[in-house]
């Protein structure tokens, strides 16, 4: 009779195979009578909100019957949630929240080996519930551990919302002072490289978030200063100069924290440029001695971009970026223009090469001294630099205004007609300016 009132009730709720689940509704048949009215009672007790009652319905179930229904779990997050905040005291909302720590653990070792048990995502909703009703930072312990196994167990699938939390707690400890910079940094870390593993497999917009989430805590956290990164890091990357993965990971933080000025980021550059060679990267590090005076290795990999550059443009701006060089540095004008020139050879629209090479002329006032008519053959110079400068209009208009005023300041350095006759010529007649210059051009006279 017992057993058929079982059946009856098991196949009204639903559960028509708990006869084959052994211990899910007890051992006996008035085991199972007595589960299922506690579960109904249960129910009707959370549909309607009353959740004080629920209560004393949901403790017996889940310390005599954990298996019965997975609702002691899904509602009862929600009951104790209720319970939790409208507790009179800190030490009744404690007790509360100590048992839901408990129903998550049960949860897991009632349904081991199913997903609804699965340690991953268990652990995870157990660490969010913790902090989400627990926001003592002092009190982290259970929560944090539960959230790194869940991080742990997760693999490749990990949850936004534990990852962000995570994170989150982990700046919190580090303000407190309860963890030092290193620890907010590897955990940056490892939680980047869990995020990046699982993008591989899939693009989820919420991974991409939860990434931009982590980048953005550890950036306003204070613990990625360039003294702690460089520490932790320097050894890591003298001791292991292949590993791309780690290279690329400290480039990332080193550039994040704007750190880039920093001997590791140089030494981190050169080693990635070795492995991988690329005109964009040579030129970063040509950028990066230049700030440190170094103008042998400024000059060492420019001219490295030019030769594993494809784009002639491109090549044209880097040819110029060595006159400018060989100029400034090497006050060596004749490799200056050479540089240029090979400029104009690859982008015949570099204006900006033009004027150059007239700067460079226009700076020669002084070219002609010691010789016989030195003072004639000086002023010939401007002739040149004129000539370079209209050059520079009718290969780049979008300089015009700058070749004119230029134009305007150096044709007043003009010989005027009184001299270039007193020399035996006169205007319109070509000239070959000497010097190093050597520059056919048209003769003018200062008006």
């Amino acid at each position: 009779m017992i057993k058929g009132m079982v059946v009856l009730l098991l196949a009204m709720s639903g559960q028509a195979d708990a006869l084959a689940q052994p211990g899910r509704f007890g051992e006996t048949p008035e085991d199972s009578i007595r589960a299922l009215r506690n579960i109904s009672l249960f129910g009707d007790r959370y549909r309607q909100q009353n959740y004080e009652d629920a209560m004393d319905f949901w403790r017996l179930l889940i310390d005599e019957f954990p298996r019965s229904s997975r609702n002691i779990y899904i509602w009862g997050e929600t009951i104790l949630s209720h319970m939790i905040e409208t507790a009179e005291t800190e030490e009744v909302r404690n007790a509360y929240l100590d048992t839901a720590m408990m129903m998550f653990d049960k949860r897991m070792e009632a349904y081991e080996g199913s997903n609804f048990g699965d340690p991953g995502n268990v652990l995870g909703r157990k660490g969010l519930f913790y902090f989400r009703h627990n926001r003592n930072i002092n009190e982290a312990g259970q929560g944090y551990e539960a959230l790194t196994e869940s991080i742990r167990l997760s693999g490749n699938d990990p949850s936004q919302a534990v990852i962000a939390t995570y994170m989150t707690v982990t700046v919190g400890k580090y303000a407190s002072g309860l963890v030092d910079s290193e620890h907010v940094i590897e955990t940056y870390t490892w939680l980047t490289e869990v995020i990046d593993k699982a993008l591989e497999k899939s693009q989820s917009d919420q991974l991409i978030q939860a990434r931009e989430m982590v980048e953005g805590l550890f950036a306003d956290s204070g613990a990625a200063d360039c003294d702690a990164l460089i520490e932790l890091f320097s050894d890591q990357v003298y001791a292991s100069p292949e590993d791309v993965d780690l290279l690329n990971k400290v480039n990332d933080m080193l550039t994040n924290a704007g750190c880039t000025d920093s001997d590791l980021y140089l030494a981190i550059s050169e080693k990635l440029y070795v492995l991988d060679p690329t005109p964009q990267s040579a030129i970063s590090i040509s950028a990066m001695y230049r700030a440190r005076n170094n103008d042998e290795k400024v000059v060492e990999y420019l001219t490295e971009a030019v030769e594993i550059q494809d784009n002639p443009e491109e090549r044209a701006n880097y040819y110029l970026e060595l006159a400018i060089i060989a100029n400034q540095v090497k006050r060596d004008k004749q490799l200056s223009r050479q540089y240029a020139r090979q400029a104009l050879n690859e982008n015949p629209s570099l204006g900006r090469a033009h004027i150059h090479i007239g700067t460079l002329y226009a700076s020669e006032s002084n070219c002609f001294a010691g010789e016989e008519d030195a003072e004639f053959k000086n002023r010939t110079v401007y002739w040149a630099a004129v000539d370079r400068f209209n050059e520079a209009k009718r290969a780049d208009p979008s300089l015009t205004a700058e070749a004119d005023r230029l134009i305007e300041t150096y044709r007043i350095y003009f010989p005027d007609n009184e001299t270039i006759f007193f020399h035996g010529y006169q205007e319109g007649d070509t000239y070959t300016v000497g010097c190093w210059i050597n520059e056919t051009t048209r003769i003018r006279a200062r008006r």
